[in-house]
């Protein structure tokens, strides 16, 4: 009984953080959608420009909107496909095959499957937002691309594995390799999952985030306050608008969900405690 009661003050707690701050987290980036007006290229420029004199380090939350690019040639190293941003991993997926006894002492076979992180990189040219003008702005992708919102272009098993070090040594690529675990007796690999992820060359973006300048340039990043958003999609500003909504009413019903069958475990196992 004390299970029921344990159990059921967790699903309590995931149910307040569902309905409470997950779904505050949801809403505030909505309003701060909705709050910013779009601004343009020479605008956010002149805004920045005005500040220099009296803060160098001075940073503004802008919302702004253009098309991928970059002035480097940049390929997926899966597929080949020039684009403008990229991420990608191999991961192993393998799985271990064991015998063991059951609750009644008989022998049974069981089989688990296992998915292990080999590698993975992501492109080290420079993401730009550019405008019909020609105008630029740099986007920062430097440790921070699973905060892109990128498109999952290729996820393809192969039975080998052409990628998994290929470039660890390589200077220029941002790349790391990860420890596999070894399984022991019982253990075969399947395959490798080569996973891509990307920014379409020349395709429409919309860009939430802090602008600043440096070395003469303009930035955008993630905001300092980690309680405003960092916004970089392939989606329209009217999508982005129905995801939060969506995601808003899911974080209710999900907390509401789960924080009723809480309360009502933790009254069982009172109950026949």
């Amino acid at each position: 009984m004390i299970a029921l009661i344990i159990i059921g003050v967790v699903l309590v707690g995931v149910g307040v953080y569902l309905t409470v701050f997950q779904r505050a987290k949801s809403a505030n980036v909505a309003l701060e959608i909705q709050a910013q007006p779009t601004k343009t290229f020479e605008e956010v420029k002149e805004a920045l420009e005005a500040m220099q004199e009296y803060n160098p380090n001075y940073r503004e939350l802008v919302e702004v909107k253009g098309f991928a690019t970059t002035n480097e040639t940049v390929r997926t190293p899966y597929t080949n496909k020039q684009v403008a941003f990229y991420t990608a991993e191999t991961i192993q997926v393998s799985e271990t095959t064991e015998e063991y006894r059951d609750s009644q002492g008989d022998r049974k076979i069981r089989t688990t499957k296992h998915e292990d992180r080999m590698s993975s990189e992501e492109s080290s040219a420079e993401l730009l937002l550019k405008d019909n003008a020609g105008n630029e702005i740099v986007i920062e992708t430097n440790g921070i691309a699973s905060k892109l919102d990128l498109i999952k272009t290729h996820d393809h098993l192969e039975t080998t594995n052409p990628y998994g070090t290929n470039y660890k040594n390589d200077p220029f690529r941002r790349y790391s390799v990860y420890n596999v675990p070894r399984y022991g007796t019982g253990h075969r690999i399947i395959g490798y999952k080569q996973v891509e992820k990307t920014l379409p060359l020349g395709g429409a973006l919309y860009v939430l985030g802090e602008a600043y300048m440096l070395a003469n340039r303009i930035w955008i990043g993630p905001p300092k306050d980690k309680k405003q958003p960092f916004i970089v999609t392939t989606k329209s500003e009217e999508q982005m608008l129905k995801d939060t909504q969506s995601s808003q009413t899911t974080s209710t019903v999900g907390g509401i969900i789960c924080a009723m069958l809480g309360l009502a475990l933790f009254i069982i196992g009172i109950v026949k405690k």
